[in-house]
């Protein structure tokens, strides 16, 4: 559908209003600059009750069933956002079903989680006063009538059926103004609350001066902070009232004009018996009275609501055209402009008209830029950070500036602050990776001299308002991880990706190194035999077994979703999953459901940590795979009904994450300027910027990219960089019904990883197509009809997808149809299928046969916890390959056998055989200790002397000699981990790979080396951090 023209109101026109509403140094263009731009009113596509009520997530997080948006009145970045509040609305104020309203207070938050705000309630009632509004305020509540509610852009409006009172509300920057329509009365009264806010009472105070009331409100207490801040206010009445009075508590003190204290308020009274309407407009400040009082001279001096009204339309309208789409039908409008809307309502202008703003450090402070405030750090540092800086880079850069203001007079970079104070709320340190996001995408006219020391500091001890903001950041630097926290781990990791990023654009090579060093401990939280990131204790173990649905080690998820928050290196998660088919198919298990809570172990859009998953698909080379979920996100997850938010907006976090799909495109590694493609749902898309519009055209039909031109030039990549646009440009897209097999999907197709700082993982072998897919089984006899023999070759895992039998000695075996050359068979199981590791198959064989009779043994494994096994062999051929299970679980108390995969394939990494020379002097060799065989013989440093014990062979991925297996002792993962001989059993513990002529245990992710580079005979060989020296190098690393 395209857009309808229709003319802004006149006041856009006009202009006068809509830049005094501003203040000075807000970065609005002025009206007659966007003239042409703005003669289409967008405002009818934004529908304020998107948001308002409960999402359809089976399990939310705490406070986050619903959007927690709010309907009422606000201007882009508005200071102000006055709205009403309902009984059952927390944390958000205001909630759709609810029919019941309690008051109209003047701050509210975009979805967030705790309940916040909801500053200077105010009330409207008719009548004389009965119980002190100071201890009955919820007995004034009145109910209402949904078709008497309205609301858009700038304006909200709604009846109070106990009063017979109409209440509109509108708002510039600083102000809110009201106009209430009463019946005709002598006592119609407004109640104004100095001490009640969305956290209980606190202190307040409220002078009466005629028609002109002036106090203060104390608030704060969000997420259960301690912490507090004070707002100033001013209100005036288009009339003098007829009556007056306070309350303190339970004490009504009619005729009063001054309260102050906890449970304090003002009411004044009106004669409506010959006029029915009363205008009142108030300013707030964080300053002083005199500030709001100058606010509200600056912004609205008059008496005419419907200008204001259309002055705030026409704000908005100024920044939905920045994002200009057509096409698309109502509902798909509706819901883009409506996500932008949400955008572009946080963070705060904090500053007054004459550039003062309290600082945190408490101080007032003055600047000729506007000063913002009110940060959600982690939500918002994934999405909407990039987003910002691409469509309104003037704000950006005053945010960044903010930001950089608040740390250097309160320590640190803000991570989650309200109003003048940080909360700390949620983990990480999220303020470095906004600032990088926002610098990659553009971002400049800030300190970034400053911005990096103060991203230095975080990480070094510093502290914001007297309290640091990496609580376990000692623990991380000397473990290089969190302990039982690996969800807090990664997100400190992810901070130092960003600061290693913003530290190499300005040129600082040392910060760039310390810090992408730290950023690849991500791996020190990777469970190589779980397959998921998991929680581990301070010994080096990982706990174990693993629900990856489980909560306990992740901040509101759990190991299935926190696996994929490796955002600036999938090349290397994908290879330590065993490569791109396996992150395929557990990338399609993962998105089996897109809603789904924090306790099931499926996608969640409805909670930060994993916006970014579904261009996971483009590093495993299937951008088709992100288009459709992202699609289906898009088509489930978001409505244009009240309960049309996945879950928490978290100013304007999730969004952003809609206005990107959108798009075509993501911002997939925050910190760097990275876009992954998935192609717009919008056939035509124009982004207004300064230096340059951007232009995205989509022909054909369907969700699938088939072809994309940038500036003219085809490129198969499935990503692009922020500098392809920074000038603007033109993206030509070509869609298509079905998924391309050439678009994207080339090895150099891929976005970039970031993989400076550690010894990249190997490459998983490319093991070409499986053999056993949809082929012919038979097996054992299956636990239930629905977990059959076929499930295990159906090259799923989704929806419990498994063949599962409790026969003793249960066995698979599968029919190739025809003989084919077979060199190793990969097996998944029931971790992968999103079960406990406890049900992963501990010991079984893999065998193969040539006429389904006489079966010789390929593999044989003991001892596994892996979700994933690799067995490679010897080729031979075979038509039947089978498993047979000895050991159906790896901890007991369940009897059944589970896998959910049998792939088979024609290729192996290949063997050899050989000595195994230290780079440290070739003359030295690995060597098993004195020819032992026994079990925990030890490997150690030896003269070179041809003997057996020192003849390796490569069989797969593991080293034996003399029929055992070069092996980490007690599968340990901590440096200085000894090595020894062992029982071949194809665990982790294991596994060996050659990078760069060092030896890596994927399980550990460390490398076998000589302790302190000694090469004294007997010397034992350990573990111990990659670090590319001579005592890691060995010569050649795997036998040829």
């Amino acid at each position: 559908m395209s857009l309808p023209t229709r003319k802004i109101r006149a006041a856009v026109a006009a202009g006068s209003l809509l830049l005094a509403a501003f203040g000075p140094g807000v970065a609005l263009a002025a009206p007659a600059a966007r003239a042409a731009a703005a003669a289409t009113d967008l405002t009818p596509y934004v529908d304020p009750f998107i948001g308002t009520d409960d999402s359809n997530a089976p399990n939310p997080v705490g406070g986050g069933a619903g959007g927690s948006t709010y309907p009422g009145a606000v201007v882009p970045f508005g200071g102000v956002q006055f709205s009403p509040d309902t009984p059952t609305a927390s944390p958000s104020g205001y909630r759709n079903s609810d029919t019941t309203i309690e008051d109209f207070s003047l701050t509210h938050f975009d979805g967030a989680g705790c309940p916040n705000n909801e500053d200077l309630p105010l009330l409207p009632v008719t009548g004389a006063l009965g119980a002190s509004p100071g201890s009955n305020w919820t007995g004034y509540a009145s109910g209402y009538t949904k078709s008497n509610e309205a609301a858009s852009p700038g304006y909200y409006k709604n009846r109070l059926d106990k009063y017979a009172t109409t209440v509109e509300l509108s708002a510039t920057t600083r102000t809110g103004m009201g106009r209430l329509t009463y019946p005709a009365t002598g006592a119609a009264q407004l109640l104004v609350a100095t001490g009640r806010s969305a956290t209980g009472n606190r202190s307040g105070s409220v002078q009466v001066n005629g028609s002109e009331l002036t106090g203060s409100v104390t608030a704060g207490g969000f997420c259960g902070s301690s912490k507090t801040y004070q707002i100033y206010f001013d209100i005036r009445f288009d009339r003098a009232p007829s009556g007056f009075g306070t309350w303190s508590g339970s004490t009504v003190n009619a005729g009063s004009a001054n309260a102050s204290g906890t449970g304090t308020g003002a009411y004044v009274t009106f004669d409506t018996t010959g006029s029915q309407t009363v205008q009142f407009k108030v300013a707030l400040s964080y300053v002083s009275v005199a500030n709001a009082q100058a606010n509200l001279t600056a912004e609205n001096n008059g008496w005419d609501f419907a200008a204001v009204r259309s002055a705030a339309a026409g704000a908005w309208n100024q920044v939905l055209d920045r994002a200009r789409v057509s096409g698309g039908s109502a509902t798909d409008l509706k819901k883009f402009y409506t996500a932008l809307y949400h955008v572009f309502q946080s963070p705060n202008v904090a500053s007054d008209v004459n550039g003062d703003y309290r600082g945190f450090d408490g101080a007032v402070h003055n600047s000729a830029r506007p000063v913002y405030q009110n940060y959600s750090g982690w939500d918002i540092y994934r999405s909407w950070a990039a987003l910002i800086a691409l469509i309104a880079p003037d704000e950006a850069a005053d945010i960044a500036n903010s930001m950089v203001l608040d740390g250097q007079q309160g320590g640190l970079l803000p991570k989650w602050s309200q109003q003048t104070a940080e909360d700390f709320v949620m983990t990480g340190d999220p303020g470095p990776i906004i600032v990088a996001s926002m610098y990659a995408f553009g971002t400049r006219g800030f300190d970034t001299a400053a911005a990096l020391a103060l991203m230095k500091k975080s990480s070094s001890g510093g502290t914001a308002q007297g309290s640091p903001i990496r609580g376990n950041q000692g623990t991380y630097t000397s473990l290089h991880y969190i302990p039982g926290a690996p969800s807090d781990s990664l997100e400190y990791s992810a901070s130092d990706f960003a600061v290693a990023q913003f530290a190499k654009a300005l040129g600082s090579t040392a910060d760039y190194g310390t810090f992408m060093t730290r950023a690849q401990w991500w791996r020190n939280t990777y469970g190589a035999e779980s397959g998921y990131v998991q929680p581990r204790n301070s010994d080096g173990t990982w706990k174990w077994p693993l629900d990856p649905a489980a909560q306990a080690g992740f901040t509101e998820g759990n190991a299935a979703q926190y696996t994929w928050m490796v955002p600036y290196d999938f090349a290397d998660l994908v290879n330590a999953m065993g490569g791109r088919q396996t992150a395929v198919q557990r990338l399609d298990h993962h998105f089996t459901q897109v809603n789904a809570g924090q306790s099931l172990p499926y996608y969640y859009i409805g909670n930060e940590p994993e916006h970014g998953v579904p261009w996971a698909y483009n590093y495993a080379r299937y951008p088709a795979g992100a288009s459709a979920a992202v699609r289906k996100v898009m088509t489930e997850s978001f409505t244009t009904g009240p309960g049309g938010l996945p879950g928490n907006d978290d100013l304007g976090a999730t969004s952003a994450w809609y206005v990107w799909a959108a798009l075509g495109l993501y911002p997939a590694t925050p910190g760097a300027d990275t876009l992954a493609v998935h192609g717009p749902s919008f056939p035509s898309v124009l982004i207004r910027r300064p230096g340059g519009d951007i232009t995205v055209n989509a022909s054909g039909t369907g969700s699938y990219v088939q072809g994309l031109k940038v500036n003219g030039t085809a490129t198969s990549h499935n990503y692009l960089r922020y500098p392809d646009l920074a000038a603007g440009g033109t993206l030509d897209f070509t869609m298509g019904a079905a998924p391309s097999p050439s678009w994207g999907t080339g090895a150099g197709d891929v976005p970039p990883s970031f993989q400076d700082g550690a010894t990249p993982l190997p490459a998983a072998p490319e093991l070409g197509p499986d053999l056993a897919l949809g082929r012919p089984t038979s097996a054992s006899a299956a636990c239930t009809a629905a977990e059959s023999a076929d499930k295990a070759v159906d090259g799923s895992l989704r929806n419990n997808s498994k063949w599962c039998s409790k026969t003793a000695g249960a066995s698979l075996q599968v029919d190739l149809g025809s003989a084919q050359t077979v060199a190793s068979v990969v097996l998944k199981h029931a971790g992968l299928g999103g079960e406990n590791t406890a049900w992963n198959t501990a010991a079984f064989q893999v065998q193969t046969s040539t006429d389904g009779t006489t079966w010789d043994t390929a593999a044989t494994v003991t001892g596994s916890r892996a979700s994933r096994t690799y067995s490679p062999f010897p080729a031979r051929s075979a038509r039947y390959v089978r498993v047979v299970v000895s050991a159906p679980t790896n901890t007991g108390g369940d009897a059944a056998a589970r896998l959910y995969e049998l792939e088979a394939y024609a290729t192996g990494p290949g063997t050899g055989s050989g000595p195994v020379t230290s780079g440290l002097n070739g003359a030295k060799c690995v060597d098993d200790s004195a020819s032992g065989t026994a079990n925990g013989n030890p490997i150690q440093i030896w003269d070179c002397n041809g003997s057996g014990a020192q003849n390796w062979t490569r069989a797969g991925d593991t080293l034996q000699v003399l029929g055992k297996c070069l092996d980490v002792t007690s599968s340990g993962t901590a440096a200085g981990t000894p090595v020894q001989l062992w029982d071949c059993n194809g665990s982790g513990a294991q596994q060996w790979q050659a990078v760069n002529g060092t030896l890596v245990n994927p399980g550990s992710g460390r490398c076998l080396d000589v302790p302190s580079s000694d090469t004294t005979n007997g010397v034992r060989l350990q573990i111990w951090d990659c670090n590319g020296t001579a005592a890691q190098k060995w010569n050649p690393p795997l036998p040829a």
